[in-house]
């Protein structure tokens, strides 16, 4: 009598896409890090995706982006970008198909993401890439937030998403108390930036969202207390369009609110805090130090009057093609080496778009913001990014940049900035 051959107890298709998984992995290591980590956190979302659903996958990626700012000095480079952009693409999933009450962003979307594939269909450059992806990943949340079901949906992100902005921002300010990582390495005006990047504007615009997002908490006395927890990480930066952003933050604060003296108390609590901390030490520093930089155009603002001239003298050289169209991703870098004599971004959206997508991208960026603006997100977390972006640019800073899109959505609603009652918790 013959027996039954006895079953092996591991399934060999799992076993063997693990196996493939692990060298896939190894060699992505030794090639390029960033493309072994983009990996495995694709693993990662599918896992969550398929575990959780949609739902825990893209809160799940929200939630990182704070860290991954906080720690980008230590990670691979432009991992945020590939977390953010696969935040996007599981957002726009969960609202799909997507529904507006207003035609204005779906258009204005349709013009640029339109030229952003146009460019990026002619690109060969692994900066391009990247460009593409900041872009169309701020078009991409733009359109999920908006759109009919994304309104419903976001108020459940809000307790993942900022209660992680929450603990970064605590992780943060115990880093710079306690003067671990880079102290004055950047403007040497004693900024301290603990382990982000080399360069300190996504920490700054990340923090100076986070600081507007406590201003739209409840009580007034929560609304001081986290909006410093915030703004002093941002002041510490030493950038000082986070200045500008946290001002425009307080102002449309207080033309939202109804209790003008609640309103005032908050601003005596951020004031307190600020000074006890230390704070504003740094950017007073460097507006001492660099106070004579505005007597020109070209100096004004670190050099940026320069930077800005340059790129839109490239563009007009261009011709009318990319009067309409723009001159490429990456292509204000090419100006500034010509001009200038050293390779530099926009620092400003409204440069970065209007050289690189020419006018009719720009109109589409223009009518994004318009509508979002528009929209139900709160305008006391938009307002700012929009001023940090007109001045130093956020589109570059996409992991902050998103998490400023997606904090709006979560605190969107009628509600005025002065009122007691608590925004739904999700």
């Amino acid at each position: 009598m013959n027996r039954a051959a006895p079953r092996l107890s591991i399934d060999v298709f799992p076993a063997l896409l693990a196996g493939l998984g692990a060298i896939i992995v190894g060699v992505l290591v030794v090639k390029s890090p960033p493309a072994a980590v983009a990996f495995v956190g694709l693993i990662a979302v599918g896992i969550a995706t398929l575990r959780y659903g949609t739902f825990a996958a893209a809160a799940s990626a929200f939630a990182l982006l704070p860290w991954m700012v906080t720690f980008e000095g230590v990670l691979p480079n432009q991992v945020g970008t590939l977390i953010a952009s696969a935040g996007a693409a599981v957002l726009l999933t969960l609202v799909w198909p997507l529904e507006f009450e207003s035609r204005l962003i779906p258009f204005a979307a349709f013009l640029f993401v339109g030229v952003t594939l146009g460019h990026l269909a002619l690109s060969s450059d692994k900066e391009q890439f990247f460009q593409a992806a900041k872009y169309l990943d701020f078009a991409g949340v733009a359109l999920a937030t908006t759109s009919t079901r994304g309104r419903e949906l976001m108020p459940r992100f809000k307790r993942p998403v900022y209660g992680s902005c929450v603990a970064a921002m605590g992780v943060q300010l115990l880093v710079i108390m306690a003067g671990l990582g880079r102290v004055g390495t950047y403007y040497h005006a004693g900024e301290r930036l603990g382990f982000t990047g080399e360069a300190p504007h996504p920490l700054a615009l990340m923090t100076m969202v986070i600081a507007a997002a406590g201003l739209c908490t409840s009580t007034s006395l929560r609304k001081g207390l986290l909006f410093a927890l915030g703004a002093v990480p941002s002041a510490f930066t030493g950038v000082r369009s986070a200045l500008f952003g946290l001002f425009a933050a307080l102002l449309t604060f207080l033309g939202k609110s109804d209790a003008k003296l609640r309103a005032a108390l908050v601003l005596g609590v951020i004031a307190t805090v600020a000074f006890a901390t230390g704070a504003l030490d740094v950017l007073t520093h460097r507006i001492a130090n660099q106070g004579s930089e505005f007597s020109s155009l070209a100096t004004a603002g670190s050099g940026r009057g320069e930077i800005w001239t340059a790129a839109l003298r490239g563009w007009e050289h261009a011709g009318p093609w990319a009067w309409g169209l723009g001159t490429g991703l990456r292509s204000i870098p090419a100006f500034e080496l010509k001009e200038l004599g050293v390779e530099l971004i926009g620092h400003s959206d409204i440069v970065e778009v209007l050289v690189q997508f020419g006018v009719i991208g720009f109109a589409g960026f223009l009518g994004i913001w318009l509508g979002l603006l528009r929209s139900p997100s709160n305008s006391i977390i938009l307002v700012p990014i929009l001023a940090f972006g007109a001045v130093n640019g956020s589109l570059e800073y996409v992991s902050s940049l998103t998490i400023g899109l997606v904090l709006a959505a979560c605190f969107a609603g009628g509600r005025r900035a002065g009122s007691s009652s608590s925004p739904p918790s999700g």
